[in-house]
Parts: C-alpha cells; sequence; structure tokens
C-alpha cells in the first residue's frame, strides 16, 4: 500500500482528498501545516506528498525546498494544490513535480498522482539497475 501525506490548513479540503485516498486504497497520513508535513515526512518517509501552497509555519514552496535538501526525502515527489495559480512556477521551481490548482478535481487528482507515483518507481528500479551494474563492474 502507497503512503501519501496530504497536508492543507483549511482542513474541509484535507478531509476530502484523505477520503478520495483512502477509498482509492492509499494509506494516508495528514498535516496541519508545512512544518507538520516536513516534521511528518523525515519520519514516515511516505511515497508522495500533496501540499496546498499557502500554510502557516512553511507554505508549500518552503515545504519543497526543505525536503529536497534532506537526502532521506528529496526523492519524494511533491504535487502543490492551490487556489492561486501564480504560484505555479514557484512551486515547480521549489521542487514540485506537478500543480493542481483549486478547486481540486477529483480524476485530475487522482490521475496525477498515479503519474507521480509510476514515475517514481520507474526511478527506483533504474536506480537499483544502476546499483546492480557498478557492483558487476567491481
Amino acid at each position: 500500500m502507497e503512503k501519501i501525506l496530504v497536508a492543507d490548513d483549511e482542513l474541509e479540503i484535507l478531509g476530502m482528498i484523505e477520503t478520495i485516498l483512502k477509498k482509492e486504497g492509499y494509506e494516508v497520513v495528514a498535516a496541519k501545516d508545512g512544518q507538520e508535513a516536513l516534521n511528518l515526512a523525515k519520519a514516515q518517509k511516505p511515497d508522495l506528498i500533496v501540499s496546498d501552497y499557502l500554510m502557516p509555519n512553511l507554505n508549500g514552496a518552503e515545504l519543497c525546498r526543505a525536503l529536497k535538501k534532506e537526502s532521506e526525502t528529496k526523492a519524494i515527489p511533491i504535487i502543490i494544490v492551490t487556489a492561486y495559480p501564480a504560484e505555479k512556477e514557484r512551486s515547480l521551481s521549489a521542487g514540485a513535480v506537478d500543480f493542481i490548482a483549486k478547486p481540486v478535481d477529483k480524476f485530475d487528482l487522482l490521475l496525477r498522482i498515479r503519474s507521480a507515483l509510476r514515475v517514481r518507481h520507474i526511478s527506483n528500479e533504474l536506480q537499483k539497475i544502476i546499483a546492480y551494474i557498478a557492483e558487476l563492474e567491481k
């Protein structure tokens, strides 16, 4: 079961996304602000993060930057969700892999999550192959 961390200070949106993901069979960890999301990401090592952009303590871009600095969290794909499309460039520049505008469309959310998880799995497999080849070359 894949684990997804969802971070949003708007409890209705947090609950809605959490419900959608649980119904699809994902394990969900929830955070109500950016700092809590950072702490949970370091402790739980989710397979993917869905984060609001505007949150207390750390916004979505700050969360991305903090996670990308750490070796154990830098490969976690982050999808930013916000009502402000102008934040798209800041989010992607900070390391997010995708961006979803509010209001969140269930189909769009699930499509983007599946795509990001597929890319992560391919990347993990490629890293294993590279490590195996490096071992063979020794």
